[in-house]
């Protein structure tokens, strides 16, 4: 009941691209463009030795002038997603279709099936996947369409990315804005940006080398979530069955929480600061550096509390299912908890 609860939460947070609804998903999906400027276009095809099908492969790439600081939406249904920083002002995105059929036109012509819309206005870019409907499936007498389609991005550094894919890995790097990357089936990962979201329910999160004064929100279904060298002002992590890694976190509030795996939390606390960290079933460790105080709030319902770094004077009975107390000046708060697992609170 707790963990059907926990994953009904965590997918609902998880947006998947609304124009998905109505389409066929592979069996996957040619690229039809509109409202800006082809730059290059090119297509071949190549034996599938893998499953001993024909595949044909379509290239297209899209200049957009946003300026330095503009928005793109990328919407996605089967393929990756990677997005890096660009060395002019220019967004330009390679879309790469890639069809298998039993032969070489039954593969050219899958490729027909899928469209690419993308849109340009005011400093904003929509860059959108569209698969055919049932309806259409079937008057072409087709089972489904064979045809994913991956994006590959080069963006300014300020550019407002916005990617999401519903089968398919998501990675976005040195944006040095928020950046919002969701995958409903396939691993995202977000580096160099200033705060954001990072979302998948079949897959791994991670988040690395962030810096900047807002927040991260980062969670999985069914993966782990990692963060490492974070400095922000408030980080978000959960995992219904995944484990939460976060080392060299620096931030004024952390929030945890995990059903099915371990926290841990490495790093310096932060005056007045508060960090919440739990677990179901897991152990909890945390790994301080810098001399910071706090008020430390740990229980275990069938695991131990071990905290002998410390010199924690303790409020009340402590035993090693329970302590509370504080540390130094006590001016932030540590609140540890995990039904089954152990809790363990060391130096760095």
């Amino acid at each position: 009941m707790h963990r059907a609860l926990i994953a009904s939460v965590v997918v609902a947070s998880v947006a998947v691209p609304g124009t998905a609804a109505a389409q066929v998903y592979p069996e996957r999906i040619v690229v039809r463009t509109k409202a800006t400027t082809v730059t290059t276009h090119t297509a071949y095809q190549r034996r599938d030795r893998d499953n001993d099908r024909e595949q044909e492969i379509e290239r297209t790439t899209k200049t957009f002038r946003l300026g330095p600081s503009g928005a793109l939406s990328l919407g996605n249904i089967s393929g990756d997603i990677t997005v890096t920083r660009a060395n002019g002002s220019d967004t330009t995105v390679e879309i790469v279709k890639t069809a298998r059929g039993r032969d070489t036109a039954e593969a050219r012509e899958a490729l027909q099936f899928v469209t690419v819309d993308a849109v340009e206005r005011s400093g904003r870019a929509e860059v959108k996947t569209r698969y055919p409907n049932s309806d259409e499936v079937r008057r072409r007498n087709r089972r489904g369409v064979n045809v994913s389609v991956a994006y590959i991005v080069s963006a300014p550094a300020g550019t407002r990315v916005s990617a999401e894919s519903i089968s398919g890995n998501v990675s976005v790097t040195d944006m040095k804005t928020e950046v919002n990357a969701t995958s409903v089936s396939g691993n995202v990962r977000i580096a160099g940006c200033h705060g954001g979201t990072a979302k998948s329910i079949s897959g791994n999160v991670e988040i690395a080398d962030a810096q900047g004064d807002g927040a991260l929100e980062s969670s999985s279904v069914s993966g782990d979530v990692v963060l490492r060298r974070v400095t922000t002002r408030r980080v978000d992590a959960g995992s219904v069955s995944g484990s939460i890694q976060m080392d060299d976190v620096h931030s004024e509030r952390v929030s945890a929480h995990t059903t099915s795996g371990n926290t841990s939390l490495s790093g310096s606390l932060v005056k007045n600061g508060r960090y919440e960290l739990k677990a179901f079933s897991g152990d909890v460790r945390v790994a301080l550096s810098g001399s910071t105080g706090f008020e430390l709030d740990a229980s275990s319902f069938s695991g131990d509390i071990r905290a002998s770094d410390f010199a924690i004077a303790a409020r009340g009975r402590a035993d090693r299912r329970s302590l509370s107390g504080t540390y130094g000046d006590g001016s932030a708060v540590l609140d540890v908890s995990t039904f089954s697992g152990s809790i363990i609170i060391s130096k760095r």
